[in-house]
């Protein structure tokens, strides 16, 4: 029998890094607004779909709640925003609170797993670059379509292997497609894929890069006020290098928006 992840295992998971760093985190990643996805890039995907306004977006691991205030802010939708780790629910709360859009953004502390049991009837469900908390491809449509009504969206932002890297060559890999089978999974059940945005790897590797230097900078600032915790924010550091590495080599970024059928 497999054990259950806990919340904390799972938020750790979805941050690439161990429970024992997350103390850490807020400051690590204290210069990062987007934690993997690219704002623009979702108000893009939403803006020419004409949704009216208010109508309602799940923000599933919406970290510092800077996809949901653009949304808000740009398009009127109202979101409701979930993330398992406090420090970030806080701070996406602090920012909607500032920028006057309380009353369109949400933000709750929660585990993702149930919150795809619980919410229902959204207009838009969005999972970004959170890993796969909620299976494969496969897996993960069939939870996030049931917060949806026919009709409504999907946007998804995770990845699929690249062409030629055999499936079995790494850890990493597992659970993972290339990209036919992982559109043809995510349209197993009558949904439609309607747009998909495919970085080069120049454009991931830039992204990436100037991410992994910010979080260094910290790091070593950290290293030296905490020295006793030097290795661990120097090893999430280098996780981050190799993971980066990764998305550019064996692992391809991607960003679909599915309209949910029947």
């Amino acid at each position: 029998m497999s054990r259950t992840v806990s919340l904390e295992e799972q938020v750790a998971t979805a941050l690439e890094t161990t429970p024992e760093v997350l103390p850490f985190l807020p400051e690590l990643l204290a210069d990062l607004d987007e934690l993997g996805t690219e704002v623009q890039d979702i108000v893009g995907l939403l803006r020419p779909l004409g949704l009216s306004a208010g109508a309602r977006v799940l923000d599933l691991g919406c970290g510092k709640g800077t996809v949901a205030l653009a949304l808000a802010r740009e398009l009127g939708l109202k979101v409701l925003g979930v993330d398992g780790f406090a420090p970030f629910v806080e701070e996406a709360r602090r920012r909607a609170e500032e920028g006057g859009l309380s009353g369109l953004c949400e933000f709750r502390q929660g585990d993702l797993r149930e919150a795809v049991r619980e919410v229902g009837g959204v207009d838009v469900v969005m999972l970004l670059a959170v890993g796969r908390v909620l299976g494969d491809a496969a897996e993960t449509v069939d939870a996030l379509r049931r917060c949806v009504r026919p009709g409504g969206y999907l946007v998804i932002n995770d990845c699929y292997v690249a062409e030629g890297v055999e499936l079995e060559s790494s850890p990493d890999l597992a659970g993972y497609a290339h990209l036919e089978e992982t559109r043809r999974r995510m349209q197993s059940q009558g949904d439609r894929l309607v747009r998909e945005l495919l970085p080069t790897t120049e454009e991931t590797d830039a992204y990436n890069a100037s991410n992994t230097e910010l979080i260094r900078r910290r790091a070593e600032a950290l290293a030296v006020r905490h020295p006793e915790a030097a290795e661990r924010v120097r090893g999430f550091v280098a996780e981050q290098e190799r993971q980066s590495r990764l998305l550019t080599t064996d692992l391809l970024d991607a960003l679909w928006l599915l309209r949910r059928g029947a």
